[in-house]
């Protein structure tokens, strides 16, 4: 059976991506617009119900959120979603870029990056959050063997209530990445 660990993380992310195609020898092209379902360092892919060959080279132009300028990329369809393989994905197709700019990628890389790094701190806010809800749940029990735990209890409730206000966007932020 084959793996389907990949070697570079993805980010579930919904951006509208132009894909350039040639009609001919000539300068011409028409462009088809795609939605993003997820990005990483080498590809990304593409919702559609288009059909597509294997290996098919692409032209394609898309704008993160943090990047004022669309990027440009060249790549090669690298996978096709099988309907009953892959229902979450399909209908789609993955591609891999085989030419982005240098600073292009540089910019894309950064912007993964930082995502990441977000995520990671988002995961160890949520623990915390966690911790704490837990950490309210036995001051319960120690309430009723110490008189000075309510004090303790109470402190831990405020800053439950404040937490939680803001603990939906961290699960948004922790729901963005996947590591499928």
């Amino acid at each position: 059976m084959a793996s389907n660990k990949r070697l570079h993380r993805r980010l579930a992310l919904d951006v509208e991506v132009k894909w350039h195609r040639k009609k001919d020898k000539s300068a011409s092209s028409k462009a088809y617009l795609f939605r993003s379902k997820n990005f990483a360092q080498h590809g990304l892919f593409l919702k559609t119900d288009k059909k597509f060959k294997l290996g098919m080279d692409m032209d394609l132009e898309f704008t993160l959120p943090t990047v004022s300028h669309p990027i440009d990329v060249t790549g090669r369809v690298a996978w096709i979603a099988d309907k009953d393989k892959n229902p979450t994905y399909y209908p789609g197709i993955g591609v891999r870029f085989t030419k982005i700019d240098t600073e292009e990628k540089k910019e894309l890389v950064k912007f993964l990056n930082r995502k990441f790094r977000n995520y990671k701190d988002a995961q160890e806010l949520k623990k915390m959050y966690l911790t704490l809800i837990d950490m309210g749940a036995r001051l319960v029990e120690l309430g009723e063997r110490h008189p000075g735990a309510i004090y303790f209890k109470k402190a831990v409730d405020n800053a439950i209530k404040e937490i939680s206000e803001v603990a939906h966007l961290i699960d948004k932020e922790v729901s963005e990445i996947k590591n499928l």
